[in-house]
């Protein structure tokens, strides 16, 4: 469910703007109430996993989802839409560490990547499957079918997870609800301030209260990281070299991925292409991840995580400098770019992840997950807010380029951006190799850092 969700909403979300009569801002709401929740509970999620055990916490996020996408699809306005998107990522959040942890206790370190790989492989099925669907539901049926379909799914997972997976040991963890609320008000208080400034003026009130909310509670949660006994957010665990190189990568690709949301757009706006179409081409693009994610894994398990790694980033920069080339490319140019895309993004994310949980200690393992669950969700938000922030500056200044085509200051927009991220894609690549070849000087304490405080 949540990897179809991924790709399954940017097709519709023309659609539903139009039904609703929603502009950029709202719609871009649509997928970032999701994301926001997701990165704020994420950590929570994996922490009520390590409590309660990984199994229990995973069905209660699929119960949640699923009610909360029916709710999705019943929604009367674009408000209420929000709403129930956001109880979605609140279902997530209780899904993703769980789901990841999971494998610590069901594979030994040495079949993990190659397992992270049939996992993502098959859950990728859906996620290539996802702009099809969303295509053909959308032009076909109605958008509100592109939530409705996730009923069957979860009613499957709820009938065989209690049959064929074992039940997970709890174990008596805490969580700082302090910091909670601290990370909270800070994330949530980031997101909304470059979402909504660009309506509210960047000098208005209203932004200066979210740009002030999220300083003082950045400083106190810092500030409470270093004291309490049992912190939220284990920053300790960022000054192992190789985890914080694994998060960077993650939350880059997690970051740039969300351009999809506004290709989908450009697609349909600017080249004219129908949800079908669309989802088609999305779906084409989507299926080296099929195939391309148990080699990932392989070679993470017998050469090294780097190897595979290295080529992803290569991949990915070479998709967004050819695509920011060629602005309106034909049906093959825009093809093979968007191919490129789809291989990167596994080459990078599974050696990631499976090397995740042999970079920490194995009682570290839920909080880390957690954290890396917080990066990886953490990621697309912001990529939401800044991609669609940087599209509204760029957009604004090639409309004084030239003049009143609207069309073409979107062209040159749709340039810059792609320009713009596979620079970022470099800083990124350059910053996680330098940390991999880094050795960690720093000892983890023996007790858990979990618990409610």
């Amino acid at each position: 469910m949540l990897f179809m969700d991924q790709t399954i909403l940017p097709v519709a979300l023309p659609s539903i703007g139009r039904d609703f009569g929603a502009g950029a801002v709202p719609l871009q709401w649509c997928v970032n109430s999701y994301l926001l929740l997701t990165a704020m509970f994420a950590i929570a999620g994996g922490k009520i996993g390590d409590r309660f055990g990984h199994r229990f916490t995973l069905m209660l996020g699929i119960i949640i989802f699923t009610l909360a996408s029916i709710l999705s699809g019943m929604s009367a306005s674009v408000e209420l839409l929000i709403g129930a998107r956001a109880l979605q990522g609140l279902g997530a959040a209780l899904i993703m560490p769980s789901n990841i942890a999971l494998f610590g206790s069901l594979f030994p370190p040495h079949q993990r990547g190659s397992a992270m790989g049939i996992n993502v492989s098959i859950s990728s099925i859906f996620m290539i499957m996802g702009p099809l669907i969303g295509g053909y539901l959308t032009e076909a049926l109605s958008w509100r079918w592109i939530f409705w379909i996730n009923l069957p799914i979860a009613i499957i997972g709820l009938v065989f997870i209690p049959l064929l997976m074992p039940k997970s040991p709890s174990h008596p963890t805490k969580i700082d609800l302090k910091g909670f609320i601290y990370f909270a008000i800070c994330s949530a208080s980031i997101i909304i301030y470059f979402m909504q400034s660009r309506e509210w003026g960047w000098m208005s009130d209203k932004s200066f209260i979210c740009a002030g909310a999220a300083l003082v509670s950045m400083g106190l949660l810092l500030w409470r990281e270093k004291k309490v006994e049992h912190p939220f957010l284990d920053i300790a665990l960022f000054k192992r070299p190789l985890f914080a190189a694994i998060n960077i990568s993650v939350f880059i690709i997690s970051f740039i991925l969300m351009i999809n949301v506004f290709r989908a757009i450009y697609f349909q706006e600017i080249l004219g292409y129908s949800p079908t179409k669309t989802g088609f081409i999305t779906f084409i693009s989507c299926l080296p991840v099929l195939f391309v994610s148990p080699i990932g894994g392989f070679l993470s398990d017998r050469i090294s995580p780097k190897l595979p790694i290295a080529i992803g980033y290569v991949l990915l920069i070479f998709s967004f400098f050819w695509l920011g080339y060629f602005t309106t490319p034909s049906f093959t140019n825009l093809l093979f770019a968007l191919l490129c895309f789809g291989t990167g993004i596994p080459l990078i994310f599974t050696p990631s992840f499976s090397t995740a949980m042999h970079a920490v200690p194995p009682h570290k393992v839920g909080t880390a997950m957690g954290v890396l669950a917080t990066v990886r969700t953490f990621g697309p938000t912001m990529g939401v807010a800044l991609i669609g922030l940087f599209l509204d500056i760029v957009q604004k200044k090639n409309m004084t380029v030239h003049g009143e085509s609207h069309r073409l200051a979107e062209i040159a927009s749709f340039s810059d951006v792609n320009f713009a991220l596979g620079y970022v894609l470099i800083i990124a690549f350059a910053a996680s190799f330098f940390l991999h070849h880094r050795k960690s000087k720093h000892h983890l304490p023996e007790s858990p850092a979990e618990g409610w405080d």
